[in-house]
């Protein structure tokens, strides 16, 4: 995020002077007279019965001109959780709001809050869930109430085109003050998500209503207009990450649904409430550290489970995707090469029999290696695919060197020379015991060192411990990792240890033995259309400890009849699966039990061509350039019609061709990227903009639009 960062805060003060007028401060509240979801009699419905559930769920996802931001399982997650509501008596569809991809404006997510505020009262729940990309503002706008001096802010789907078109917390925090809910829970899952923190009853003047002098004209009109409204209020907040600090897709939000689906019910009494959901998710986000607010007096009860199975598997179980399907790439000719010389970074003589590798990604599937010596010039050459990838370069008694990511294109033919640093002397001395927890030697086990040094220099070692669990090897001073593994093991992972030169550091290892694997997973891949087995499929499970946060993971295949069966610890589960041509989204759990065989079997969905039109979008256009958003496409002059092909790894995908129509009549096919096409045609009125996409399987895709064209 940190290159948007600059851009946004210059427009920051501008933008709260223009945006402040769409915020419904002063605005009558209006109820709507509804159908009341009568809740299964427990332990909370003296305090249920006249409540209402209501809910917006934001997932943005997709953002304007820039694929490279794309986070699709934004989208899916709000897809799922609001199915996941709908398992409960409390909520109902017509009390919850989605709003996700083209349609996550500025504009559309506060229009979706004053639906909220609209429809809810003071005897209601209400949830707001928002997904997308986070950053800080790096200043504080008024009322200046940051302890570090900078908002944060959520990305608009425009936000990246438009770095002033965001939602930043106080604003979030004003529009949820008009809520009158007796309960407010408001879920944040992006980066930096702890800034949205500010509790209740805040004001512009950021003085807490209960402190402000009576007798103040100004604090009496605030109080008339919405202050009274909001005194009953009390809120939880779940953020994903820190204030501070990064977040990942996929990171948090999946736990808060599989809180819900049951697992998050500590006391079994049939209610999950939102201090129950962060509880459970808090523990197993693995790359972040979420936080909480909790207004709330006691629990905020979120479902009622009773008239569900107490943990529901089947409505998220197997989950695939549907939307932004990756195509399957069979451009795996190494019609490209890449070539250069290897050389001694110190005298510059050629190095001969050095070996370069490259390694990339043909699809989300596979991965690409080769490798080539270099000749007695030192002279290497090596053919690649199209693809993206990497290059390194090693030979004896110097350090490795890494070169990329180069993205390769058709018949391309690339430099890159490498010049490799000698091995500095050995003189220092890693050494120790890798024992077990109850401080037996663990003998064979396999350790890898990796050295770091300066100018990109680096390079590995391994060796084995002893029928003592001894280890020792000779390293140059610098910085060194230590990994450890041995089967039947926890893996141990020790990063930034400083050693010096000639001296002799101890690091003794204590490595985990894993649980006895006493249950079975087993089950049966297919094609969903055809139904036939798919053969070796591959599957990793991973299992979890939330107490101790340790894990592992074991993979298999799926044989001829595209059946697998694996043993495993009994515990926390999540799957994995991978197989050409076909995607596996499902990031829930699932549980082994011990002396138990659980069938778990998943239909896999054929993968197919997908297009995105970049350009137009709904936006008014002039001499190909975008001057503002716009309820539909209106282009006034010629325009460069843009279409990327979805691909993996942040890079577009390919297409065989693609073909541009206007009103069906073709008028342009382009069989490589990128794939735009300038229509300059002089016409007044509106049209039928279509686009078709083939993939080398012989599948298409399509998507039209109706745009307005003025010149």
């Amino acid at each position: 995020m940190k290159s948007i960062r600059q851009k946004r805060k210059s427009y920051a003060i501008v933008f709260i002077l223009l945006s402040t007028s769409l915020l419904p401060i002063i605005s009558t509240v209006s109820t709507a007279v509804v159908p009341i979801n009568n809740p299964s009699q427990n332990t909370m419905n003296y305090l249920m019965q006249d409540a209402e559930y209501w809910a917006l769920l934001v997932g943005v996802g997709d953002y304007a001109e820039n694929p490279e931001q794309d986070r699709p399982d934004m989208i899916r997650e709000v897809d799922d959780l609001y199915e996941q509501l709908l398992e409960s008596p409390w909520w109902s569809e017509d009390h919850i709001k989605v709003i996700t991809g083209e349609d996550a404006t500025v504009v559309n997510i506060i229009a979706g809050l004053r639906w909220l505020d609209r429809m809810e009262d003071k005897e209601d729940i209400s949830l707001v869930y928002l997904s997308t990309h986070g950053f800080p503002l790096e200043v504080d706008i008024p009322p200046k109430d940051e302890v570090d001096l900078t908002d944060e802010a959520l990305v608009s789907y425009w936000g990246f085109a438009y770095p002033s078109l965001f939602i930043w917390d106080d604003e979030l925090n004003i529009l949820l003050n008009r809520l009158e809910s007796k309960g407010v829970c408001l879920i944040v899952d992006s980066c930096y998500a702890g800034g949205f923190n500010d509790p209740p009853n805040w004001n512009i003047t950021g003085v807490p209503m209960d402190t402000q002098r009576q007798n103040d004209l100004a604090a009496e009109q605030w109080v008339r207009g919405f202050g009274e409204d909001v005194r009953g209020q009390k809120r939880v907040v779940l953020m994903a990450s820190c204030e501070d600090e990064l977040s990942y897709s996929g990171g948090f939000g999946p736990y808060v649904i599989d809180g819900l689906r049951g697992y998050a019910d500590m006391n079994s009494d049939g209610i999950i409430s939102a201090e129950e959901v962060f509880a459970y998710a808090e523990p197993r986000s693995p790359h972040q550290h979420p936080t909480i607010f909790d207004g709330y007096e006691g629990d905020l009860p979120i479902m009622n489970t009773q008239e569900s199975s107490q943990v529901n598997t089947d409505t998220v179980q197997m989950r695939r995707t549907d939307d932004k399907i990756r195509p399957v790439s069979l451009m795996t000719v190494e019609n490209s090469v890449l070539c250069g010389f290897v050389r001694d970074a110190d005298t510059n003589t050629t190095l001969e029999n050095a070996i370069v590798s490259v390694r990339g990604r043909i699809n989300d599937y596979e991965f690409y290696e080769n490798q080539t010596t270099t000749d007695a010039t030192g002279f290497y050459t090596i053919n690649t695919p199209a693809i993206r990838l990497r290059a390194t370069a090693s030979a004896d008694g110097y350090c490795d060197r890494q070169f990329g990511p180069y993205q390769m294109q058709e018949n391309e033919t690339r430099w890159v020379n490498f010049s490799l640093y000698e091995r500095p002397l050995e003189t220092a001395r890693v050494q120790g015991y890798v024992l077990d927890e109850d401080t037996n030697p663990v003998e064979s086990a396999i350790v890898n060192l990796t050295w770091e040094g300066g100018a990109q220099q680096y390079y590995r070692n391994t060796t084995v411990t002893g029928v003592d669990g001894f280890y020792q090897m000779d390293v140059a001073a610098g910085i060194i990792t230590i990994d450890v593994e041995k089967e039947g093991f926890f893996s141990e992972y020790l990063e930034e240890i400083v050693i010096d030169d000639a001296q002799t550091l101890w690091v003794n290892i204590s490595l985990q033995t894993r649980p006895v694997e006493d249950a079975i997973v087993c089950g049966y891949i297919t094609d969903s259309e055809s139904g036939e087995p798919l053969s070796d499929a591959w599957l990793e499970f991973e299992w979890f400890d939330v107490q101790t946060g340790l894990s592992y993971g074991k993979d298999t295949h799926t044989d001829t009849e595209g059946h697998y069966n694996l043993t495993i610890a009994s515990g926390e589960l999540y799957l994995y699966i991978r197989e050409m041509g076909y995607e596996y989204y499902d990031p829930y759990r699932h549980d082994a039990v011990a002396n138990q065989t659980v069938w778990l079997n998943c239909s896999l969905t054929p993968s197919t061509i997908e297009l995105e039109i970049q350009k137009p979008l709904n936006a008014l256009y002039i001499q190909n350039q975008r001057v503002m958003p716009f309820s539909s496409p209106r282009i006034i002059g010629s325009l460069d019609v843009s279409v990327i092909i979805p691909g993996g790894w942040d890079e577009p995908g390919d297409a065989e061709k693609i073909e541009f129509y206007v009103d069906d009549k073709l008028q342009a096919t382009l069989i490589e990227q990128p794939y735009n096409w300038t229509w300059s045609q002089w016409t007044i009125g509106k049209h039928t903009l279509k686009i078709i996409a083939y993939d080398f399987n012989g599948d298409i895709a399509s998507k039209e639009i109706e745009v307005h064209k003025f010149l």
